[in-house]
């Protein structure tokens, strides 16, 4: 059994935490040192336990294929699942989990070295004949793009990354703020979704609540439907580190309006906790869901470009453009929506070409009499 240490170590200088271990057997054992690229202590050590299993796994345990060029793809995916549930958020690798499970069903099991840009051409076709973004189809081929890494680093496979000849989709940028009238046509169209929504549509029974708590807290969409009443605690709401985007714990004061949309809900409360009451199988969502509930809310209102997403830029852009100044400071608007960097916060104080008009004439006017 090799010599376990107590856990990660700090580095002095930098504060950043790095796994240092000795591992293998004589005459082929190796000094490990890897980065964990944290400071936080907590994590540090989650981190170092699942480096040193993967380390484990690797010196002694789990050997390579006697024939790696007859692998299949599907038992590269298991490992690679595996490994991405060690090292990320639930949510993030069940993300992982559910596309490699569709390139399966599209490609179906062959040998790795065997794939070829006919697959990819097939998998391409599949996801646009399903509707899916070409945004999410560049997110499909980054994730194969990172499982032939993967491949090529443990010796699977031999050459260079094929995906990498893969030109993505060039996607325009969609993120935006939505005005005042927009704002009411997408509200408008939510409640119609609501009043049209049948048994087994869902998501879409609680369309215009969603983008109501969307619009009152800044929360990004997966905050909303992941949280819980536990979240929910004297007049606020508490999200954990690993319940938000940037790990760091997020407190949103409950407003009179956010007050009532959770009353609406609380009758409606199923066993397991979650505050919008979906009833979700093994504990997940279907992103058909969400995409369901966009292109209805894209038909109702007119709105074309209408994502959840855009409806936290909005409120970000109000709570910044609107409150600062008015007796609410910087740092509270960056603990509300989570952000690390004052840019990121600063980047919604959008200026208003009517104002800036009107400083330049004054500025004008001053000039041209000298003042």
């Amino acid at each position: 059994m090799p010599k376990r240490r107590e856990g990660p170590v700090r580095n002095k200088q930098t504060g950043y935490y790095f796994f240092d271990e000795y591992v293998g057997f004589k005459p082929d054992k190796k000094r490990v040192r890897v980065s964990l690229r944290t400071r936080d202590p907590a994590r540090a050590q989650w981190l170092w336990e699942q480096e040193y299993k993967r380390q484990w796994s690797k010196y002694y345990g789990i050997e390579k294929p006697e024939r790696p060029q007859d692998i299949k793809f599907s038992d590269i995916v298991k490992e690679f699942v595996s490994y991405e549930r060690d090292i990320k958020r639930i949510k993030e690798w069940r993300i992982v989990r559910d596309r490699l499970s569709i390139v399966s069903e599209v490609w179906g099991d062959p040998k790795f070295s065997e794939i070829s840009k006919d697959h990819f051409t097939k998998l391409d076709r599949y996801l646009k004949e399903n509707d899916r973004s070409e945004n999410t189809i560049n997110h499909y081929f980054s994730l194969l793009k990172t499982l032939y890494f993967y491949a090529i680093k443990k010796g699977y496979y031999k050459g260079e990354n094929p995906v990498k000849e893969v030109k993505p989709y060039v996607i325009e940028e969609k993120r935006r703020e939505y005005s005042p009238e927009e704002l009411a046509r997408i509200l408008e169209a939510a409640e119609e979704v609501e009043k049209e929504a049948r048994g087994g549509a869902m998501l879409q029974k609680y369309a215009k609540r969603i983008i109501l708590l969307l619009l009152y807290t800044g929360m990004r969409l997966g905050e909303v439907l992941n949280l819980k009443w536990d979240n929910i605690k004297d007049d606020k709401i508490i999200l954990r580190r690993t319940e938000t985007k940037q790990k760091k714990e997020k407190v949103i004061p409950l407003t009179v309006g956010i007050k009532e949309i959770l009353e609406d809900l609380r009758d409606k409360r199923l066993k397991n906790g979650y505050v919008i009451p979906l009833r979700r199988k093994g504990g997940q969502m279907k992103s058909s869901w969400a995409d369901s509930v966009m292109k209805k809310i894209r038909e109702h209102s007119g709105v074309q470009d209408f994502i959840f997403h855009n409806i936290r830029h909005t409120a970000s852009t109000i709570m910044v453009s609107e409150a600062l100044g008015k007796g609410v400071g910087l740092a509270d608007v960056m603990k509300i929506l989570g952000h690390s960097q004052v840019e990121t916060t600063m980047k919604y104080l959008h200026s208003d070409l009517g104002r800036m008009k009107k400083a330049v004439e004054i500025l004008e006017e001053k000039t041209r009499r000298g003042d």
